[in-house]
């Protein structure tokens, strides 16, 4: 049984994270203090989900009490949306740059431990839509 979004085959899935800055997590401490941990948590984990019609950004949360994640929001991207999706290669991470035909620019680093290279095998799925 293939897995299924959306009424959507799912071609690749990957885990992935931004690289949250300094000033981000200081504005997200007083946020929480503030409102009691309630808003204005940072979003650190994302899932790439791509399909052949879309790509997929889900922000993964995780509960206060257990460490349980749940996906807090998905993003929808429609495949010829895509400008680019540029994948580099350092040592056991890839970072991940999308870019949108608005030109709107996301930026994800997925860990490579395994040299699996998924981010790349995404990126020629993409390639392979655009060529077609």
């Amino acid at each position: 049984m293939a897995n299924i979004l959306n009424d959507e085959e799912i071609l690749c899935s990957i885990n992935s994270y931004k690289n949250v800055k300094a000033p981000s997590t200081i504005a997200n401490f007083f946020t929480n203090l503030i409102s009691g941990g309630v808003g204005g948590r940072v979003i650190n984990d994302f899932k790439l989900i791509l399909t052949p019609k879309n790509l997929y950004i889900q922000a993964i949360g995780h509960a206060v009490w257990g460490g349980l994640s749940e996906a807090l929001y998905t993003d929808q991207i429609a495949r010829e949306d895509i400008q680019s999706f540029e994948v580099e290669t350092q040592r056991t991470k890839e970072s991940i740059t999308i870019t949108t035909i608005d030109d709107k620019k996301m930026i994800f680093i997925r860990d490579n431990e395994n040299k699996n290279y998924l981010a790349l095998i995404m990126a020629m799925f993409i390639s392979e839509n655009k060529e077609n």
